[in-house]
């Protein structure tokens, strides 16, 4: 796998977004190394908990929308829409330690985790609108859940970027964790010594709190019924002069 980094902790499976040099953009190939790095944690009996995190500065700055290895959109879609099931049903605890920016689909999944740990430096964003396109990974049932309908509109509705602090405030974010490599160990260390020590009743406790707010089923359709949207709208002529748009003020301003 060359577009991520897998390596394991004892009990733990760490899962990493390693393209620091386009902040951790998820590739077409990435989608489908990650979705497969989960299948094999899903199946790994030694394995009780994964970790998502970022190489470099960055969690992760969403999708790669100028990925040149994809030409069809359908392809692309239907790699977001298994790269979001696997979160939806990955049996075990599914941690974030969002270790930077977390843009668009890298912060809506973050509604499908079980606990979301985030740096100093970690930003929030869903930008989703500028580039004329809608909401995926399912925040379109997670958010309202999370922060509440109107802070979940205005969040999703405006693309403003949260700070670590205001992500905690609305329920985004567990904890604040040191920056670098002491928060990274710092974190795998907690999880080991206060979470995996008790791994079957953490497992069944999951389960039993995801059939009580939202079943599996509901976020399967609500994920089929986000792509199905963003198939429409990836193919309209909005799309194409929203994001025309959005990168040339985007390069004027990175100009100034």
């Amino acid at each position: 796998m060359s577009t991520i980094l897998v390596n394991y902790d004892g009990s733990v499976q760490i899962i990493s977004f390693n393209r620091p040099n386009k902040l951790n953009a998820i590739s077409f190939q990435c989608y489908n190394e990650v979705t497969r790095a989960l299948a094999e944690g899903a199946k790994n009996d030694s394995v009780f908990l994964t970790i998502l995190t970022g190489i470099g500065k960055a969690y992760s700055s969403g999708t790669d929308l100028f990925d040149s290895n994809v030409i069809d959109i359908e392809d692309r879609l239907n790699a977001t829409r298994n790269f979001v099931r696997a979160f939806i049903d990955y049996p075990k605890l599914l941690v974030a330690l969002v270790n930077g920016p977390a843009i668009g689909i890298a912060c809506t999944t973050l509604g499908l985790c079980d606990l979301v740990y985030a740096t100093k430096t970690a930003t929030f964003s869903c930008p989703f609108h500028r580039l004329g396109i809608t909401a995926e990974g399912c925040s379109s049932i997670t958010f309202p859940l999370i922060m509440g309908k109107t802070r979940a509109n205005e969040f999703l509705y405006s693309g403003k970027t949260l700070n670590a602090i205001d992500a905690q405030k609305i329920g985004l974010v567990n904890e604040i964790i040191n920056d670098g490599v002491s928060g990274r160990n710092e974190l795998v260390k907690k999880i080991t010594t206060e979470v995996a020590l008790y791994k079957s009743p953490m497992v069944y406790t999951k389960s039993m709190m995801l059939n009580g707010v939202i079943t599996k089923d509901e976020l399967h359709k609500a994920n089929d019924r986000e792509i199905e949207r963003l198939l429409e709208r990836f193919n309209s002529d909005d799309f194409q002069n929203s994001i025309a748009n959005y990168f040339k003020q985007k390069m004027l301003k990175n100009k100034l």
